[in-house]
């Protein structure tokens, strides 16, 4: 099945398919699980999230699948010519972002994922405004900011590498999630506190 963006038909949006395209982008690069539930009211209001959710969430699997197999291309989405419609795409993504940042705080990452990620977010802040980006990069002494004009070919790049980072700590909570036993011998003392060996209580 082609990779299509969300139709919205049925449904009265202040925002459009673009527009949902990044917010979807922006969930599949949280670093633990993150229901839609928990954010897509604050962005949609809690009205159109109940008839959103099913399709927000399928569109979120079926871009993971892309993402996983390194199929996903923005550029089949979005026309780079059409500013307005980067502009749109970036939004989304820079919306739900603050949520997804603060599971990334947690983490220790790597120094090349971090540069990657940093470039990505530079990328979708100048999608959405070249010339405020470029102030506030002013402020904080670059002198030579980058253009989006830069940036933007190699954004399937960016995504490709964050989202893969972030697929591997999402493996890695749920490794820990499904087994909190993992550094516990076979003859030490049952971490459930039962006083019998690991092997012969929660280890059988």
């Amino acid at each position: 099945m082609k990779y299509q963006l969300i139709t919205l038909d049925s449904v009265n949006l202040d925002c459009s398919s673009l527009f949902l395209e990044g917010v979807v982008l922006a969930a599949n690069m949280a670093t633990k699980p993150l229901a839609p539930e928990a954010w897509l009211g604050d962005i949609i209001g809690a009205d159109n999230a109940l008839e959103m959710i099913k399709p927000i969430s399928q569109q979120i699997e079926h871009q993971y699948l892309l993402l996983k197999r390194n199929e996903y291309e923005v550029t089949e989405i979005v026309n780079f010519d059409d500013l307005e419609a980067v502009a749109d795409f970036a939004e989304g993504f820079m919306t739900l972002w603050p949520t997804v940042e603060e599971l990334w705080a947690d983490l220790k990452v790597a120094d090349g994922t971090m540069r990657m990620l940093s470039a990505l977010l530079t990328t979708m802040m100048l999608a959405v405004d070249e010339k405020e980006t470029h102030r506030q990069m002013a402020e904080t002494g670059i002198d030579t900011p980058p253009t989006l004009e830069q940036m933007l070919p190699k954004i399937d790049f960016m995504i490709q590498e964050v989202a893969m980072a972030a697929d591997e700590y999402q493996i890695g909570y749920k490794g820990q999630k499904v087994n909190p036993y993992k550094d516990v011998g076979r003859n030490d003392a049952c971490p459930c506190e039962s006083g019998k060996k690991f092997k012969k209580c929660c280890g059988k």
